[in-house]
C-alpha cells in the first residue's frame, strides 16, 4: 500500500435522528423506513507506518428516515398545539450535509483496518416534519381530541452537526477496491438548545455502507 493516497467513496446511511437512549414516553415504533438516497466523499489517507495512519476529506450526505411512533405524555409544542400528546407521531425528515471527517487508522491484517475519529458537519438543507394522530393532547386544563395536527420544524433545524465515527475497511485482492462500514453518532441535537418543539434532543446515529475506489 503506497504511503500516501486517495479515496473515493459512494455509501448509504441507514439509521435514524432520534432521541438516544430512546425514552419512555415512546412507547413502541410502530413503522420506520430509512431515505435511501446516495453519499459520496473524498478522503486523503497517510500512512505513517506499515500499521498506522491518518486520514481527513470531505463528505456530501444525505441523512434521513420516515418513522410512526406510539406516545404517552410525550411534550409537544407548535402554534396552538402545546401540552403532552397521547396517541401516535408521524416523522418525515431529511437533512443534506457537507462534512469534514479526521480520523486515525490501524492496519489488522493485510486487507483489513479498522478506523476512529471525529467529524464537523455543516447543514445545506434539510427538513423535519410530521403529525400528531389519533389521540388526545393534555394542555394542563384538560384534554383536547386529537385527529391529526400537522407540524413542520425544518426552519428550527440546526445548522453545524459534530460528533464520533468507528469503522472498518476491507481491501479487495487487488488493493484498488474496497468495502467500508461505519457507524456514526452525534453529538449535538439537530434542534439548537432553546427549541421546544418537542421534548428530547434528536441526534443522528447513523451507519453507513460504502463502496470506494484507492488511487
Amino acid at each position: 500500500m503506497p504511503n500516501f493516497s486517495f479515496l473515493i467513496l459512494l455509501g448509504l446511511n441507514l439509521g435514524g435522528t432520534m432521541p438516544f437512549p430512546m425514552p419512555n414516553t415512546i412507547t413502541n415504533v410502530e413503522s420506520y423506513s430509512p431515505k435511501l438516497f446516495p453519499s459520496i466523499g473524498v478522503d486523503a489517507l497517510k500512512w505513517l507506518d506499515e500499521k498506522s495512519g491518518v486520514s481527513a476529506g470531505i463528505r456530501f450526505e444525505n441523512k434521513g428516515m420516515k418513522s410512526t411512533a406510539s406516545v404517552k405524555e410525550y411534550s409537544m409544542s407548535f402554534e396552538d398545539f402545546n401540552g403532552r400528546f397521547n396517541g401516535t407521531v408521524d416523522t418525515e425528515m431529511n437533512f443534506n450535509y457537507v462534512g469534514l471527517p479526521i480520523l486515525a487508522h490501524y492496519m489488522l491484517a493485510q486487507n483489513i483496518s479498522v478506523y476512529a475519529g471525529a467529524y464537523y458537519a455543516y447543514l445545506l438543507n434539510g427538513e423535519f416534519k410530521g403529525a400528531a394522530n389519533d389521540g388526545f393532547l393534555n394542555n394542563g386544563s384538560g384534554k383536547m381530541e386529537v385527529i391529526r395536527e400537522e407540524y413542520d420544524f425544518s426552519n428550527e433545524l440546526r445548522r453545524h452537526d459534530a460528533g464520533l465515527s468507528l469503522g472498518l475497511n476491507y481491501l479487495l485482492y487487488n488493493e484498488r477496491f474496497l468495502f467500508s462500514f461505519d457507524f456514526n453518532y452525534g453529538l449535538m441535537s439537530v434542534f439548537p438548545n432553546d427549541f421546544n418543539g418537542v421534548e428530547n434532543d434528536m441526534q443522528n446515529v447513523y451507519a453507513k455502507f460504502s463502496v470506494g475506489y484507492l488511487f
